[in-house]
């Protein structure tokens, strides 16, 4: 993010997607008609995103941070409607407002506080119009906080939104929460589909969870991305909310969560993001061996042989069966883990989810004699090396060990 020269002319729509006369109710005390004319931006959807009622935002009169990824693979980011309260109270009561964008080096711009020697409110008001014009305009306006550093690094701009509030503060984020650089390389492996527990442990013991303690936190936009970033199934979206959620809670921070759709098209011409590639659904044929992961749709509730989505794993093995009744091969059944736990906990649980599936199997027709199951735990010799220095479990690979292997004859 660069520094932009100050501009004390009236605010024009803001590219981040605040509407014209929401903006306009912050820097001008007088009533402003909807603009609509050619050039200019009318009212978008923030009017019917979050009200500041139902966040975790207690008191508006803060220490703010607005933590926005304007870059590539993410839509065009429209800041909630609530945040032109949130500008105009912190700077009313002489308190930091920060701007960090979400880049692959993120950077903060933070203005000097308001302060005012007006003698009565009228020129007090003025004073404070002055200055959100002068300092934040320029900043939220015309692409001033576009991303200037390849790939995206969301925790590191969490970390400095977290130094840049004080307890007591509020941070505002808007971002597909698709990180592309370590520690959090959702592009590298399983970790789109982690479980949050697993991303939190992870970031915990290497001390990386980012100083929340006080803050109050709203996500706006995690899940929803802009081509060239494939979208998100709504379970995948789900799990990337649930994860950075599970993040702010772990770092102390309370949070809100905004799941309004964000669809615009990306912002062009800034630099590259890796591309997240999602786990395509299995396909199954009468040879060879397939992998059924857990962050697919054949995945397991945590810690049982209870399928997460019923439907989504009947269907899944549906296929299955199908394609079994083209042929009388021979299928065997294999439950993988990860590594925690130890074996005790690990084969029998890795057997008595492969045996779920050999009841679904034998529910559609295929013969039990044609099947036989097997739990190897965290013994799969084709399996990720799921631990990292010190033994922490790494997420990603953790998830894709948490599966089940169907394995037919080998292809001729």
């Amino acid at each position: 993010m660069r520094h932009v020269r100050s501009n004390s002319t009236v605010l024009k729509a803001m590219t981040v997607g605040i509407p014209i006369p929401a903006i306009l109710g912050i820097l001008i005390s007088l009533a402003v008609p909807s603009c609509t004319s050619a050039g200019s931006v009318s009212p978008d959807a923030n009017s019917s995103r979050l009200s500041l009622t139902d966040t975790c935002i207690t008191n508006p009169a803060a220490p703010l941070a607005l933590v926005i990824g304007a870059r590539s693979n993410v839509p065009k980011p429209q800041l909630p409607a609530f945040v032109n309260t949130l500008l105009q109270d912190a700077a009313n009561a002489g308190h930091q407002i920060s701007i960090i964008g979400v880049d692959g080096q993120p950077s903060v711009v933070a203005p000097p506080p308001f302060s005012s020697s007006a003698g009565n409110s009228a020129a007090r008001q003025s004073d404070l119009t002055n200055y959100l014009n002068e300092y934040f305009g320029p900043l939220l306006n015309g692409g001033k906080d576009d991303a200037q550093h390849a790939q995206a690094n969301v925790l590191a701009a969490l970390d400095l939104a977290a130094e840049a509030t004080s307890p007591d503060g509020n941070i505002v984020v808007v971002d597909s929460g698709l990180q592309t650089v370590a520690p959090l390389q959702y592009q590298a492996s399983d970790l789109l589909a982690a479980q949050s527990s697993d991303v939190v442990a992870f970031l915990q013991k290497q001390g990386l969870l980012p100083h929340l303690t006080g803050r109050h936190v709203v996500l706006d936009g995690f899940g929803y991305t802009a081509a060239p970033q494939p979208q998100l199934d709504q379970a995948q979206q789900d799990n990337v909310r649930s994860q950075w959620e599970a993040i702010v809670k772990a770092g102390g921070g309370c949070v809100t969560v905004d799941t309004l759709p964000s669809t615009a098209a990306a912002i062009s011409g800034l630099p590259p993001v890796a591309v997240v590639t999602p786990v395509p659904p299995p396909t199954f044929t009468n040879c060879g061996t397939t992998a059924l992961g857990d962050a697919g749709t054949v995945g397991f509730v945590v810690g049982t042989a209870i399928f997460r989505d019923p439907t989504a794993a009947q269907a899944t093995l549906s296929q299955l069966a199908a394609k079994l009744k083209q042929g009388t091969e021979h299928v065997i059944l294999i439950g993988g883990t990860s590594t925690e736990g130890g074996d005790a906990i690990n084969n029998p649980l890795s057997l008595k989810r492969a045996n779920a599936i050999a009841k679904v199997l034998e529910k559609a027709g295929i013969p039990a004699a044609r099947i036989t199951t097997r739990g190897d735990g965290s013994h799969w010799p084709g399996r990720a090396a799921d631990t990292g220095p010190g033994g922490v479990l790494l997420p990603g690979p953790a998830e894709q060990d948490r599966e089940v292997i169907v394995q037919l004859p080998p292809c001729s």
